[in-house]
């Protein structure tokens, strides 16, 4: 469902224009003085607890949970951080709708020229895509009003311009929520980047597509996987961008962002598909004694360049991503140190994402989203450096190895699996990879592909 879908808006609504609050500052001393989200968002004491108004769009099943769970620790956080939240509007597609929360259905409304111009602290967008997403983003922005946002494709499609907003209004764009869920991805790499810029980030990104994978080693289908998911609140009627890794690719523009300072519109991602295939490089993984999951990754290359990568990839069942099952999501900071940093936690579902928005809520201080001028600058390439595949499909290993021989494949050994085979090369590039992959489609094989990572093998960067 797209955003205009859930909201019935128009498209292309017209938004007055805000003053820049800088320029009214500076322009005209008389004018009457705004007040800088920080100061709304200053705690007092237990006693006498703060209030911060807020204004929702959104209150689907990440919105709806924020809204329970504003409810539900509204003394804790009075008790503990000295302010009170005093939800305002709402915003919601169909007003009469009955949604069970514990807030005053008149907050609700589907007017969107009057959500953008209610007056509160803090916005919080909880609607999801591009617009109306952007423009309630903006427009809060252009007030001074702190947003949040847990729209990781807002981020990755326009967060530097709407950080950039911010900065020029003297508030905060915070979205911390939009990756890892329930684990502080971004804000510990905020951070780390004060002190030592990561050799590497990776991780499993996606909780929805990483629960599928987790009921097919147990032996379930997938559809009987992705019903489950949807039971479970973990995925939406349409989840193909959790399958082909778009989800994924979108959490890691953002996470290069933060890392390297890598505009999230600008980064080079190769991104390969767990559909179709995914039933059987899962069984395949099961025969080497390993684990396939759905792993994103950014890293240093010499010369200040960056390659990323969203893949399938083989792992060890015994590493720390292949024990990483179910909704959890499991990203790695590799600093040089023995060991990654390391964060964890659920990565699907309303709750711990609302679990998110809310700790983005309590944040007083603007986040450092940008590197900064004097930092080390980075440039996105793509990978050029060498892996080992797994290549399969329905095909027999004779046909497969006459294949690879055919355009000179370096390979290691080949794989039989009933009607299926697979070949793990040796160090390759991914251009090497495609070119049989070409040649099965060619044969009517219907290639399904993983990074292969069992071994101690180095990578070999050109």
């Amino acid at each position: 469902m797209t955003p205009l879908q859930q909201l019935e808006l128009d498209p292309n609504p017209t938004l007055p224009e805000f003053p820049n609050v800088q320029r009214v500052f500076h322009g005209n001393k008389s004018a009457p003085r705004l007040t800088d989200y920080r100061e709304s968002l200053a705690v007092t004491s237990a006693d006498s607890p703060r209030t911060v108004r807020v204004a929702l769009a959104g209150c689907g099943v990440v919105g709806g949970g924020l809204v329970r769970l504003l409810h539900e620790s509204a003394g804790a956080t009075a008790a503990r951080f000295g302010v009170r939240f005093d939800l305002t509007h709402v915003l919601v597609r169909d007003v009469s709708r009955e949604r069970n929360l514990p807030i005053d259905p008149r907050l609700f409304t589907n007017d969107l020229d009057a959500f953008l111009t209610h007056d509160a602290d803090v916005v919080i967008e909880a609607v999801g895509g591009d617009e109306p997403a952007r423009t309630i983003a903006s427009s809060a922005l252009r007030r001074g009003k702190k947003v949040i946002t847990a729209n990781k494709q807002l981020v990755a499609s326009h967060g530097d311009t709407l950080s950039a907003l911010a900065c020029e209004n003297a508030t905060g764009l915070d979205f911390g929520a939009a990756v890892g869920g329930s684990a502080p991805v971004i804000s510990t790499l905020r951070d780390l980047v004060g002190a030592s810029t990561p050799l590497s980030v990776r991780g499993i990104l996606n909780g929805t597509s990483n629960y599928v994978i987790s009921l097919l080693e147990r032996g379930e289908n997938i559809e009987t996987a992705l019903e489950s998911a949807r039971e479970r609140g973990l995925a939406e009627a349409d989840c193909s961008r959790d399958l082909d890794g778009s989800d994924a690719t979108a959490k890691l523009a953002i996470i290069a962002w933060v890392t390297f300072g890598i505009p999230p519109a600008r980064l080079q991602v190769r991104r390969t598909s767990l559909v179709p295939g995914l039933e059987r490089l899962v069984r395949i993984a099961k025969l080497e004694g390993a684990r396939l999951r759905l792993i994103g990754e950014c890293a240093q290359l010499p010369g200040h360049r960056v390659a990323a990568a969203v893949e399938p990839v083989i792992v060890a069942a015994d590493s720390a991503f292949g024990r990483t099952t179910l909704e959890e999501n499991r990203v790695e900071a590799d600093l040089g140190w023995g060991s990654p940093l390391s964060v964890s936690g659920p990565g699907a579902g309303g709750r711990p994402t609302a679990a998110a928005l809310l700790s983005d809520l309590l944040r007083v201080s603007p986040p450092p989203n940008e590197r900064g001028p004097g930092a080390t600058q980075f440039v996105s390439v793509a990978d050029p450096r060498e892996h080992r595949w797994l290549i399969a499909g329905p095909i027999d290993a004779a046909s497969l190895e006459r294949a690879s021989t055919a355009i000179g494949l370096r390979s290691e050994r080949f794989i039989a699996d009933g009607s299926d085979a697979a070949v793990i090369t040796a160090p390759i590039t991914w251009d090497s990879a495609e070119r049989l992959i070409a040649a099965l489609e060619l044969l009517g094989a219907a290639p399904c592909v993983a990074r292969f990572e069992l071994g101690n093998e180095e990578e070999v960067v050109q």
